[in-house]
């Protein structure tokens, strides 16, 4: 049997500070390691280092086999399980079909703003959040993973011809250490000087330093390497201060992102095309039953 661990008072103690934590942010689950574990550094309940954030993925994965918490409750964007199989048979595919006709129309509400704009994040493992908020003004999120390839960006240049006189700005959301900080200015040189991309904006949203000041959030230390180059222009600049993106309350993070997109976006017009794609909604269900009755089928 491999099963070494052991729920002794200590490690329950932090069970209930954990359960505690993803009751107070239950609106935001799930949540991920990072986001927990900075929570618990921030209220003092564990000490800022690798062998804590260790000790809590070790308690998380027991405490999800046990039952103590949902496996629903805590996410791991890393790992991907892809779905390539079939139906079972074209009955059942039809079937299916049927169901989901006319279902999932989503209109392009910022298709009458002057501004075009895309949501840029550092990390993959945020990804829950972001698209949560950003599907109500269906505005794209983009994941970079670090230091962007030249693939990646040649991307965005094609989705920029598909514009109309639409003016381009970027969101970028990432952490406050060297990568994070650094990251921009490299990925607009490359778009500048080796793609010949002009006029895109970008918008550091976060996160800033005086978010790491306003709201006391943990340091990453493990950040900053003395032997990386941009970890020495960052020292010079701010000091030892290196902070994650995942440090910032779910809640504090999605405000953010609200009042960064609502305060480029013309909100008076996305009223009115809200309003027009709720009529649409209406008159697609509408026909949707009338062709169900002609075909015979009762969705």
């Amino acid at each position: 049997m491999r099963r070494k661990w052991k729920w002794t008072d200590y490690q329950i103690i932090k069970l209930k500070w954990v359960l505690e934590i993803l009751e107070e942010l239950s609106a935001y689950k799930p949540l991920t390691l990072r986001q927990v574990y900075y929570q618990l550094v921030g209220k003092g309940l564990i000490e800022n280092k690798v062998s804590q954030y260790n000790m809590l993925s070790a308690l998380l994965k027991w405490a999800r086999i046990d039952g103590y918490i949902s496996w629903n409750d805590i996410e791991d964007r890393v790992r991907a399980y892809h779905d390539l199989s079939g139906w079972h048979n074209s009955d059942n595919f039809i079937e299916a079909s049927l169901k989901s006709f006319l279902k999932g129309y989503r209109r392009d509400l910022l298709q009458s703003q002057k501004k075009y704009l895309e949501i840029w994040i550092e990390k993959d493992a945020l990804t829950t959040i972001f698209t949560r908020v950003a599907c109500d003004y269906t505005v794209p999120v983009v994941v970079c993973r670090g230091f962007s390839s030249v693939s990646f960006l040649n991307e965005f240049k094609g989705r920029l011809k598909r514009l109309k006189q639409k003016e381009p700005l970027m969101l970028y959301f990432g952490d406050f250490d060297p990568s994070g900080v650094e990251m921009l200015k490299a990925m607009k040189i490359t778009l500048e000087d080796e793609l010949d991309v002009k006029g895109i904006k970008f918008k550091r949203i976060a996160l800033l330093k005086n978010d790491i000041v306003k709201y006391r959030l943990p340091h990453n230390p493990d950040a900053l390497k003395k032997t990386d180059t941009r970890a020495k222009k960052h020292i010079e600049a701010y000091g030892e201060l290196a902070v994650e993106l995942d440090a910032l309350r779910p809640d504090i993070l999605e405000g953010k992102i609200k009042n960064a997109l609502e305060k480029e976006i013309d909100m008076k017009i996305f009223k009115q095309e809200f309003k027009e794609y709720k009529d649409e909604l209406k008159r697609l269900k509408e026909k949707k039953t009338y062709i169900m009755e002609i075909l015979g089928y009762n969705s």
